[in-house]
């Protein structure tokens, strides 16, 4: 490999303010909007490494999301402001971790964020291109890509069942990754108050494995349950294919 350009920046950090909108019932940050900001930062990452979008598509290459592992330390309230911050912190072949913080006004740490991100061509993971290899590393290097395993859904588990609406798609088409989480915590919730109380617990930690992308109008399962070490989640079309596995816990 090239060594990495130390003229660029190894890290990049961007400011939010959480509107109205992207807060819960409860006035806290939705998981789509923690998630949208750790997204827009990456981005931003991209284009200062020399990346931009126009870079990808004129490959015909793109970065999808392939699992994430999120710990929430603390509130992230309607109306705060927070600094998002972002690295890359290793490679693996087709893969790139990403290591996020979210830091409240005062520098606290609010939450961390781990993306495994995958190169494709569209129709399959493929090898990153040599030019990333300029791009800074911040962390340990090679890592273990975040897998869950669930086994099959208990048949007494609450289960939803709903289609993608136009708000959840993004410009690939397909669902965006941060809404996963919301209807991860809303298939929790609607379990009960255990449920209910362990979506709004703090701190915990959220683990999600991406298998397929949900399609628009595709007719989704959603399943969530109580197991050994918190919540089990899984997200599945009609037909008993799993499109994400998840857990929660409280950590």
């Amino acid at each position: 490999m090239s060594p990495a350009d130390p003229s660029l920046p190894a890290r990049l950090a961007a400011e939010y303010h959480v509107r109205f909108d992207e807060a819960t019932p409860r006035g806290f940050l939705r998981g789509s909007a923690l998630l949208g900001y750790v997204q827009d930062v990456a981005w931003r990452h991209s284009e200062a490494l020399g990346f931009p979008r126009s870079w990808y598509r004129e490959r015909g290459v793109a970065w999808l999301v392939r699992a994430v592992e999120a710990r929430l330390l603390a509130p992230i309230e309607d109306g705060d402001d927070v600094t998002v911050t972002t690295r890359l912190t290793g490679y693996r072949k087709v893969l790139a971790r990403r290591v996020s913080e979210v830091l409240g006004p005062a520098g606290d740490l609010r939450a961390v964020v781990a993306i495994d991100w995958a190169m494709t061509d569209g129709r399959a993971a493929i090898r990153i291109p040599v030019e990333f290899e300029r791009a800074p590393v911040d962390g340990p290097g090679p890592f273990t890509p975040v897998r869950v395993d669930l086994p099959a859904s208990p048949p007494t588990a609450p289960t939803l069942r709903f289609s993608p609406r136009l708000r959840d798609l993004d410009p690939m088409n397909h669902a965006n990754n941060g809404v996963y989480l919301d209807w991860l915590d809303e298939a929790v919730a609607a379990s009960g108050e255990e449920g209910a109380a362990a979506a709004a617990r703090l701190p915990r930690t959220y683990r999600m494995e991406y298998l397929r992308p949900a399609e628009p109008g595709a007719a989704l399962v959603s399943t969530a349950w109580r197991d050994a070490s918190g919540w089990a989640y899984r997200l599945a079309d009609d037909q008993g294919a799993d499109l994400l596995r998840a857990t929660l816990a409280a950590a």
